[in-house]
Formats: structure tokens, C-alpha cells, sequence
């Protein structure tokens, strides 16, 4: 069912054309009988050509503006009211501003109380109201006659609102702005709203955002009447249950758990009304977003539309989502937008602010795509709801994270320096460790792996991360000094301490890795030779042989024969039991 919302300035019949259009009176306080202006939004509903069609009465009063806000955020058509005898009004000009920035397309203006004036006076008020919405994006809206005390002119107005509707789509993530909320004895909570998007069924299981609050359908109510699910478009009544006791009101969003996120900091583009040349510097600043109503700063970046704006209090908020903000100091809406950011990682540049514009109405992919290529390394979780449902393609995967190409590229380029420079420091180390090399580059190390597993610049072996085609071999020398070493530790197994053997640290720790000298103990190498010796020698030796037993069988010092054998032990070789061991 399509939403209506009625707009325009204070006492010019507004709640009277929506109760001779629909036989129901939207005044629902009995403040606004006796005051005769609506305070809070009204709804009613009728049928416009076969199609059901709800209509949300907003206020027309400049002290009840906010609870206009709340009423056109998800709306598919909207109804300007101007009165013929009086014309176009300052709430008029508000009301016609915020439908302009939210970028209203479809609508239609009536020309109420014509009864009231003579034909030349319509006339000269329908002229009025052309000049008004020129350049807007009501100027191609119809404009209408009519007469709610008569009845002149309403079978037009239906017509031309029936050829304004359009139906949403049931599909994709619920949303619903909560615009009223309220305790039923016997039922329990009650919110109602205009369900912008998606669906709500008996059963379903909602999140009430900001708080993140998870809440049961229990019962849905349209049309004053009890229904099994209610779709976009459609007024509905929800009776929820929530987990634990919460503060669920006016300003809260509805929506299918972990598809919105919320913020206090985001960025946008946004443009002034035509009351102002541009959006103020300073003020006191009411973001209106949805039903939402919270105080916010507004910071400019650049010339060209950016913005940076921060809450006050958390708001759930897309990529996309269209806000209004007001100043409440001058009394008037200064202007509107929409999201491009939502959750900043860096201060935001002009070229940031152009590249969000340039995808901001095309794919959720590509707004998933720019986002991450603005932040540079982004959760996809994080991604694909701030974009609202998009996945990244065109970026490089690596775990949770998406990695943009800009990015990719600076990092390949710092660790092409500090491979190299590890390489002509370390020439006999394989590379380096990619743990080092992730804190040296300043990402995680899934993220580094993933880089290197997709540039060709780069291979990883046992952990280190090297050149390609490096090769860490050894030279000649470097050959004889090892052989040099290596005769002379063979020559028994009362081999010196590791910091005794005659080779440079870099040398020595290359031979292990090599695997030519065995580190068996904190201080003692030996041999590959002797170890496969020691291992024989073991074999031949009586079971739950000693300590003592065994380096007497390979003229060991007690310093070289305990770690010999715990080392031993670790590799199954040996099975201690007590003060002895067996081979295996």
C-alpha cells in the first residue's frame, strides 16, 4: 500500500482534504480538536483507483516541525496543501524545502478553499505556486483545485494522485522508522511506522536500532485490523516482545538484525535550502533522520557539498540514507543530503567526498567498492552494511578484511625496501619472518600473507617472506669455513658450547637452518653425522639405561648428555620411565 504524506502551512486544510478524501478524521489528540491544528502525526486511509493508499498528516505549525520530519522519511508520494486565500506561507516554504532535499519525485499540490475566493484569485494562486516550485523537484508536480466543504475538484485530485503512485518492493532487509510507541494491557508493547522497506511477519525476529535491542513479533495490525504480515509501503502496528526492558520510541529503526549499522560520525554531501547561499558554519543543529531527532555538528570539507557531521547521540544509518538538518536557533531547515560514509576511518578529503558521489545511485557493489577503497583495509561485514547489501569484487580478499589496490600497492612498496635491506644485511637468512614484517608494515599478518600470496614479487617460505628469486646459498667460503667447523666437531662428541663454535652468528644459524648442524639445547649443536650416531649408539644400549650409561657410551660430559637426551626424548626416539629410558 503506497504512503501519502500531506505538507504545508498551519490551518490551510490539510487534515480536512485527507478527511473528505478518505472519510476519516487524522486529528487522533483531542488538543488538536480544540486548538484545530494537528500536533502529531495523524494517518488515515481510503482506496485510489483499486489501490488501498494510507495518508500521513503531518503538522503544519512551525513549533511541530520535527514531527514533520518524522512523517515524510518514507513516504512514495507526497500532498502540498497551499489554501487559495492565502497563497504560499513561510511553514509552506519549509514543508516545500524538505520535500525538495529529500528529492520527493512523485506528488501532487492542491489549491484548498477555493470556495473561498473567486476564479481569478485560483489563478492567480495556481501562477503563484508554479513560480515557487520552479527549479525544485516539484515543478513537475500537478497542481490542483479543489474544495473540501464542496467536494469541487477531488475526483481530479484522486486522479492525479493515482497516476503519482508507484508500489515498493517487498524484497530486501527490514525497515521500519518507529513513530509512535505505547503499552497495551494484555498485549504489552506496541510501535507503529510506515514500512519503508522489506517486510514484517508474525514470528520474525527484529533488531531495534540504536540499541541493538532483539525483539519477537507477536502480533501486526493494519488498518485497525489484525494480519498475519505487512509489506513496504504499508502502515503497520507491531506488538513486540523485547529481550530485557528497553527505551523503544519515536526515533528508534526496526530492521532485520545486522543489516544497519549505527553511527555518531559520518560523512556526507548536502545542499542548502534556496532560503540559504549555504550551509551555515555555526548554529544550533537538529539532524533529522528518519523519525530520529538528535542535536549534531556540521563541518564543511571543501567547496564542493562534503560534509563530516557528528551526533550527539549514536543514529542507525546507510550509505544513501537522506537526512534534513535544521537550526533550531534560526528556526528554519538549512538543508539536506545524504550518506556517503557512515563509519570514517581517516579524515575525510574532497576527493573522498567525489568518489562516494560518483557511485552514491549506482550499485552496492560499487558503493561497497569505494568505501573500501576510501578506508583502505575494511571489515566486508562492516563494508557490506555500511553500503547497504553490497560486496566488494574488485578488491583482494584476504580473511574478514578487503584490501583496495591503492592500498595493496603502498603496502607491496614498503615491504619491497625492508625485504631488500633485510637481504643485503641478512644474505643467509631465507627472509624476513612475515610476524616482523607485518609490525614493520603495520598490518595483521593474514592481511601480509594475502598480499604476497598475490604478487609475484614476493614468495614465503617457512615463514619468511623473501624476494622472488632470492637465493640464500653459500658461497664457497662460507662452504670451507663450515667444513673446517664440521671436522673438527666430529672429531668427538664432547663438542663445544654453541657461542664457542668458530663461525660468525649468521653463519652458525644458517648451518641449522640448513639442517647440517642440529640444535639440540639452548647451548649445544650437533652434527647431523653425530646425531645419527647418538641414535645407533641409543639402539644398542640396554633398556632403562641411564644417564650415566649413556654418556659413558659416547664419552659425553654430563653438561652435553642431559640435553642430548631430553632432545632425544621430544623426538620419539627415547621413552623416559623414571631415572631411565628405552629406545623405541
Amino acid at each position: 500500500m503506497p504512503i501519502i504524506a500531506t505538507a504545508g502551512h498551519v490551518d490551510h486544510g490539510k487534515s480536512t482534504l485527507v478527511q473528505a478524501l478518505t472519510g476519516t478524521d487524522p486529528d487522533r489528540w483531542s488538543e488538536e480538536k480544540e486548538r484545530g491544528l494537528t500536533i502529531d502525526l495523524g494517518f488515515a486511509w481510503t482506496t485510489i483507483g483499486g489501490t488501498p493508499v494510507g495518508f500521513v498528516d503531518v503538522p503544519g505549525h512551525e513549533r511541530f516541525i520535527k514531527n514533520m520530519l518524522a512523517g515524510v522519511g518514507a513516504v512514495d508520494c507526497a500532498l502540498l496543501v497551499v489554501a487559495a486565500d492565502s497563497g504560499w506561507m513561510p511553514q509552506t516554504e519549509e514543508h516545500a524545502a524538505i520535500l525538495n532535499l529529500l528529492d520527493t519525485a512523485s506528488g501532487v499540490i492542491a489549491l484548498t478553499r477555493c470556495d473561498l475566493v473567486d476564479a481569478e484569485t485560483v489563478e492567480l494562486a495556481t501562477l503563484e505556486i508554479v513560480e515557487e516550485v520552479e527549479g525544485t523537484a516539484m515543478e513537475d508536480w500537478p497542481v490542483v483545485a479543489v474544495s473540501s466543504v464542496t467536494g469541487d475538484g477531488l475526483d481530479t485530485l484522486r486522479s492525479r494522485l493515482g497516476e503519482q503512485l508507484k508500489a515498493r518492493s517487498a524484497d530486501g532487509p527490514t525497515r521500519m522508522w518507529i513513530d509512535r510507541s505505547f503499552t497495551i494491557h494484555g498485549a504489552g508493547l506496541v510501535v507503529t511506522g510506515s514500512v519503508a522497506r522489506g517486510s514484517i511477519a508474525i514470528g520474525d525476529t527484529l533488531e531495534v536500532l540504536p540499541d541493538g535491542v532483539s525483539c519477537r513479533v507477536r502480533g501486526l495490525h493494519k488498518h485497525d485490523e489484525p494480519v498475519e504480515r505487512v509489506v513496504a509501503g504499508e502502515r503497520a502496528a507491531v506488538n513486540l516482545v523485547p529481550e530485557g526492558s528497553t527505551d523503544i520510541g519515536r526515533g528508534t529503526l526496526l530492521t532485520t538484525p545486522a543489516t544497519v549499522g549505527t553511527t555518531q560520525r559520518f560523512t556526507a554531501t548536502m545542499r542548502p535550502t534556496r532560503s540559504f547561499d549555504e550551509i551555515p558554519k555555526r548554529g544550533a543543529f537538529h539532524l533529522h533522520i528518519g523519525t530520529a531527532d538528535v542535536n549534531a555538528s556540521v563541518r564543511r570539507i571543501g567547496a564542493m557539498g562534503g560534509f563530516l557531521i557528528t551526533a550527539d547521540t549514536p543514529v542507525p544509518a546507510t550509505m544513501g540514507d537522506r537526512f534534513i538538518v535544521r537550526d533550531s536557533g534560526r528556526r528554519a531547515v538549512v538543508g539536506g543530503g545524504r550518506i556517503l560514509d557512515p563509519h570514517p576511518s581517516r579524515r575525510p578529503t574532497e576527493e573522498d567526498i567525489d568518489t562516494l558521489v560518483s557511485v552514491l545511485d549506482t550499485s552496492s557493489a560499487a558503493r561497497a567498492e569505494a568505501l573500501v577503497t576510501i578506508r583502505g583495509i575494511a571489515r566486508t561485514n562492516a563494508v557490506h552494511i555500511d553500503s547497504d547489501g553490497g560486496v566488494p569484487t574488485d578488491v583482494l580478499i584476504a580473511g574478514p578484511y578487503a584490501v583496495a589496490q591503492e592500498t595493496q600497492d603502498r603496502i607491496v612498496a614498503s615491504m619491497g625496501t625492508i625485504v631488500d635491506a633485510y637481504h643485503s644485511e641478512f644474505p643467509l637468512r631465507p627472509g624476513v619472518g612475515i610476524g616482523e614484517l607485518a609490525t614493520r608494515v603495520g598490518v595483521s599478518e593474514p592481511i601480509l600473507s594475502a598480499i604476497v600470496e598475490s604478487n609475484d614479487r614476493f614468495t614465503i617460505n617457512d615463514g619468511a617472506v623473501a624476494a622472488a628469486g632470492f637465493t640464500h646459498a653459500f658461497s664457497p667460503t662460507d662452504e670451507r669455513k663450515w667444513q673446517a667447523v664440521k671436522d673438527e666437531l666430529e672429531r668427538s662428541f664432547a663438542v663445544p658450547r654453541m657461542r664457542a663454535i668458530a663461525l660468525s652468528p649468521e653463519l652458525l644459524h644458517a648451518v641449522i637452518r640448513r639442517g647440517d648442524l642440529v640444535q639440540v639445547g639452548d647451548d649445544l649443536a650437533l652434527t647431523r653425522r653425530q646425531i645419527d650416531q647418538i641414535i645407533e649408539t641409543v639402539r644398542s644400549l640396554p633398556e632403562g639405561f641411564t644417564v650415566a650409561e649413556f654418556k659413558e657410551s659416547l664419552s659425553m660430559t654430563r653438561r652435553q648428555a642431559v640435553p642430548t637426551l631430553e632432545w632425544l626424548d621430544r623426538n620419539g626416539v627415547t621413552i623416559r620411565s623414571g631415572e631411565g629410558r628405552t629406545a623405541r
